[in-house]
């Protein structure tokens, strides 16, 4: 059976996590992605090691790719990369815009040669306006656009998110839909095009129910004083008695209900719009019991109640096993699995992440390069 994606050739530009995410996801799809490296050091990545010389971000998301150690500062090495457009005709990249014009490989020159190319740039600030120059990370894109101005208690302390969402739902899975729509497009056009994916314009788009309750006039967004940011008692999150905490999420008046009835308290049902009065019975309810005494409590009630677990936890529990969250290499080492699952597109085998430079020759000589050639190039610092 074959891959969603087989026949489909990456070339993988990216540094650091949102890119090279975005293409690991594409090589579990079955893309073949060969990431196109500097020689001297290659991947930022890389450099995250561990005393056992393991870099265990770089390695997370760059397995099932191989490794080209390419200068294309060189002509030489400009010129090998225009021919393995032929053969990887989607072309990924991360760097700050210019940079690729620069080098004399932006899609103004791609695209002119090479017309099925799909050129997708992630940036930070996208490909104009007065912040495409400017340098950013995760915290800064989520700020700008509002998301951090949203994230906190109801004493207004705001809070650094746990994970990258800018990163990787802004920029590493909005940057993979614009790259296959523009496959699905290109078989029917046979035409290629440019894919600007922007980090600060996902985040800002990630807002959609904030922004559109505040255009409607309904709420005025704040940190824990909204629907969905703890502003009444069907929505956040409860210290329970051993100083852990429950998520509740009964946002449907069905699951409110069935958690207020449970508990024992009626009187509540009505009063799920409660202010902080009601907000306060509810934290009351939530620190009589230890959390596993409310895991075991609300086991069989159907109310989107559920325990805030570690990240140690949620890695150990019994759901991430039975969703197969969790890849358990041959050395026992242990990554994220993949969230796709297709019924008609199997898996890759396993394949560790590429040394740097792993696959160099094996490319250059499918391209005709010979062992001279080989040799002089990598004497010239080209390869």
């Amino acid at each position: 059976m074959g891959r969603a994606l087989d026949g489909v050739g990456v070339l993988d530009l990216t540094m650091n996590l949102p890119g090279p995410y975005m293409t690991w996801l594409l090589a579990e799809l079955g893309a073949e992605v060969l990431k196109v490296e500097n020689p001297q050091g290659g991947d930022y990545a890389r450099a995250l090691t561990l005393e056992s010389g393991a870099s265990p971000v770089f390695e997370a998301v760059n397995r099932k790719k191989k490794s080209l150690a390419l200068n294309l500062k060189e002509p030489a090495g400009r010129e090998i990369f225009l021919k393995l457009l032929d053969r990887y005709d989607v072309l990924v990249e991360g760097f700050r815009p210019g940079v690729m014009t620069g080098l004399g490989l932006d899609y103004a020159a791609v695209g002119a040669l090479r017309p099925r190319v799909i050129y997708v740039s992630i940036s930070g600030y996208g490909q104009g306006g007065p912040y495409r120059l400017r340098g950013g990370h995760d915290l800064n894109y989520l700020s700008l656009a509002g998301v951090i101005g949203l994230t906190g208690t109801r004493a207004g302390e705001l809070a650094v998110p746990g994970i990258q969402i800018a990163d990787l739902a802004a920029g590493s899975l909005m940057s993979m839909a614009g790259l296959l729509a523009a496959l699905y497009q290109r078989e029917k056009t046979g035409q290629g095009q440019f894919v600007d994916a922007a980090m600060y314009d996902g985040s800002f788009a990630l807002t959609v129910i904030s922004f559109c309750t505040m255009m409607a006039g309904l709420e005025k967004p704040a940190p824990g004083r909204t629907m969905l940011t703890g502003g009444y008692p069907f929505y956040g999150l409860y210290r329970t008695k051993d100083g852990r905490h429950m998520s509740l999420g009964a946002v449907e008046f069905k699951f409110w209900s069935n958690f207020c009835l449970a508990v024992g308290r009626p009187d509540l049902v009505a009063k799920q719009f409660g202010g902080p009065e009601v907000i306060e019975e509810v934290t009351r309810v939530f620190a009589g019991r230890t959390q596993a005494e409310w895991i075991e409590f609300l086991k069989d009630v159907d109310a989107c109640c559920e325990p805030v677990l570690t990240m140690e936890e949620a890695v150990a529990s019994e759901l991430a096993r039975a969703r197969g969250l969790v890849d358990q290499r041959a050395d026992g080492r242990r990554f994220v699995a993949p969230p796709l699952k297709l019924s008609g597109s199997p898996r890759p085998e396993d394949a560790p992440p590429p040394r740097l430079g792993q696959h160099t020759r094996e490319i250059l000589a499918g391209l005709g390069y010979s062992e001279g050639d080989l040799t002089s190039l990598s004497e010239r610092g080209v390869i």
